[in-house]
């Protein structure tokens, strides 16, 4: 399967499609994402606007489900049963690291996704496992993992002031750095 973000005014042939983060029918969409399986189905994920910041946006797949980041909120699709699950953040969506582009083995977690301020942990079923919040509060970012921690920092004084932090890989317990720890 891959996923990536629709371009406006795509008139692509989708065999279904599903709305996303709507709180009434006919909400405004925001962004748009296709899912397409090897097989040649599609699945169109139309995400509801809503007020939020939008600075950043990404998308990732594993396994069935498709990961959304798009405002202040992840989505989190599975394209067999159409299941939603939506996780607000605190502040603006930042980026996806999965468990293989950080050379990882994905038994701790398979996505981490950040926010302005937070760091949050999803496992293979798509559950969240845990997330941690006060690690910066312009932006959060994952430099390594091992199997024992994450390695990573956070926007504390724009522009330029950035402190490190280390949090346990298993709990997302903080270990040492940032600022919250001083």
């Amino acid at each position: 399967m891959t996923i990536s973000f629709l371009e406006e005014h795509d008139v692509s042939l989708f065999t279904r499609s599903l709305l996303v983060g709507a709180d009434r029918p006919g909400a405004a969409i925001a962004t748009s994402v296709a899912v397409d399986w090897n097989c040649g189905a599609r699945l169109r994920i139309d995400v509801a606007s809503a007020v939020e910041c939008i600075c950043f946006q990404a998308v990732r797949m594993d396994g069935t489900k498709a990961y959304i980041g798009y405002g202040g909120r992840i989505f989190i699709v599975d394209c067999v049963t159409e299941d939603v699950v939506i996780h607000q953040m605190d502040g603006y969506f930042c980026d996806f690291y999965d468990a293989a582009q950080l050379q990882t083995s994905g038994e701790d977690f398979r996505i981490l996704a950040s926010s302005e301020s937070e760091l949050f942990a999803f496992g293979p079923d798509g559950a969240l496992r845990w997330k941690t919040a006060d690690l910066g509060i312009d932006g959060v970012l994952v430099h390594c993992v091992t199997p024992t921690h994450i390695e990573g920092c956070g926007q504390w004084d724009p522009p330029g002031g950035w402190q490190p932090f280390i949090l346990a890989t298993r709990t997302g317990e903080r270990i040492g750095g940032g600022v919250a720890s001083q």
